[in-house]
C-alpha cells in the first residue's frame, strides 16, 4: 500500500459554502403596489430587490450614490486612496515628516470624509466606521 493522499472530489468554481448556521433557507414573500415597487426600486439604487429589503428590516439599508455623484464619488475614491498612501509613508518612516504634516493629512482626510459622506445623503456629524 502507499502513502498517497486521497483523491478529494474537485470543488465547484465560486466562493466557498458557508457554514449552515450562515446559509440561508428561508424566504419570504410579500406584494407590492405599483407605487410602492417603484418607491423601493428608487431607494435600493443597483442593489437586488430582496437583499436591499433584508438590509432594511434587519438593520441600515446601504447607501446609494446618486448618479449624478458617480463621477464625483469615483475621484474622491481615488484621492482618498492615494492620500492615505502618502500618510502610510510617513507613517511607516519612509517620508521625513513633521507633527505639522501630519496633523494637515489628518484634516484634509477628515475634510474628504466629509464631502464624501455629503455625496451620498449622509450627514457630516454621522461616523462611517
Amino acid at each position: 500500500m502507499t502513502d498517497q493522499a486521497p483523491i478529494l472530489p474537485k470543488r465547484r468554481y465560486g466562493p466557498a459554502p458557508k457554514p449552515a448556521d450562515e446559509r440561508r433557507w428561508h424566504s419570504v414573500s410579500c406584494r407590492l403596489t405599483d407605487d410602492e415597487l417603484a418607491l423601493v426600486d428608487a431607494r435600493r439604487g443597483k442593489v437586488r430587490r430582496g437583499e436591499w429589503l433584508r438590509l432594511a428590516a434587519l438593520s441600515k439599508p446601504p447607501r446609494i450614490v446618486p448618479e449624478v455623484n458617480r463621477a464625483a464619488w469615483v475621484d474622491l475614491a481615488r484621492s482618498a486612496s492615494n492620500l492615505n498612501q502618502i500618510a502610510h509613508a510617513i507613517n511607516s518612516g519612509s517620508l521625513s515628516s513633521t507633527s505639522d504634516l501630519a496633523s494637515v493629512l489628518d484634516g484634509l482626510r477628515a475634510d474628504l470624509d466629509a464631502l464624501r459622506l455629503l455625496l451620498i445623503g449622509g450627514r457630516p456629524d454621522e461616523s462611517q466606521n
